[in-house]
């Protein structure tokens, strides 16, 4: 639902990246009136009606993992019961790429930043989201030449894509498929090692992802295959940016051009479960 008070306010400057250039952080946190007034050139009363849209998938309890049967994908176990103390509490068991999850370095390169390591202001900003639902169909192999094509929409729009920025690729594959049910790996559209590649050249600090991008081939096909595979397309973007965001959703839902917050569990590991949104000034 739009609204538009102090707290948009302060989301809204968070995402678009003003906290920082006149503003001060602490007192945005705090409401503290007095600070912002002497340090905060934005009021919220500029702030235009902003309606949020959640990027991230709900992840629900599914006892196998589609790319590893013998591991649990989302499952949780009882602590305490409603019926016997009158609240719930729960442990969880699976794995930390289920759902809408952020990817570090580390996920490939031992030497690289882990999840907790990951520089906030790097997840939050401006995205730009590359139209490719022209191949949002079961097995498609997105090329180069159609990248090319989406980067050419981009541009009868205005928009060119910027070095270190963040760039969200949709397919609108997840309508209809769930990431608990092995079809939406088997047959989801794919990267080649040479898109992975014409993304490296555009040099983003993120890259978004609402299909399941490792390259399908000669040692991958289906879900249970790709441990076992050389995972092209993540050995080619990892390395060279800050980290990669999966199995988005909604990407219909926001403009060309979105402010984004991507914001991973402050974990120890490779990869972490993330709640990503976006503000649409409407």
């Amino acid at each position: 639902m739009p609204f538009r008070d102090e707290r948009s306010a302060t989301v809204e400057a968070l995402a678009s990246g003003r906290v920082g250039r006149g503003m001060d952080a602490a007192a945005l946190a705090t409401g503290n009136e007095s600070t912002r007034r002497r340090t905060d050139t934005y009021r919220p009363e500029e702030a235009p009606m902003t309606r949020i849209v959640d990027l991230s998938m709900t992840v629900e309890e599914c006892d196998s993992a589609p790319f590893a049967k013998e591991e649990l994908y989302f499952k949780l176990r009882p602590i305490v019961r409603w019926e016997d103390k009158g609240f719930v509490s729960n442990m969880v068991e699976m794995t930390v790429h289920a759902g809408t999850h952020i990817d570090s370095p580390h996920h490939f390169f031992r030497d690289k930043p882990s999840v907790e390591q990951l520089p906030l202001d790097a997840l939050m900003g401006e995205a730009l989201v590359l139209d490719l639902t022209f191949k949002g169909t079961a097995n498609s192999r997105i090329t180069p030449d159609d990248l090319d094509r989406a980067e050419r929409a981009l541009d009868a729009k205005g928009i060119q894509i910027p070095p270190g920025g963040i760039l969200f690729l949709r397919t609108d594959w997840p309508k209809g498929h769930k990431t608990t049910d092995p079809a939406w790996w088997n047959e989801s559209p794919c990267l080649t090692k040479a898109s992975a590649e014409w993304l490296v050249a555009r040099k983003p600090r993120v890259v978004g992802f609402d299909f399941a991008q490792e390259e399908k081939g000669v040692d991958y096909q289906h879900a249970d295959e790709i441990l076992t595979s050389g995972m092209r397309v993540h050995r080619t973007i990892l390395p060279n940016v800050t980290c990669q965001i999966e199995n988005l959703v909604n990407l219909d839902q926001v403009p060309s051009k979105v402010r984004v917050i991507a914001l991973p569990a402050k974990w120890r590991s490779e990869s972490a479960p993330a709640r990503v949104v976006g503000f649409v000034d409407e």
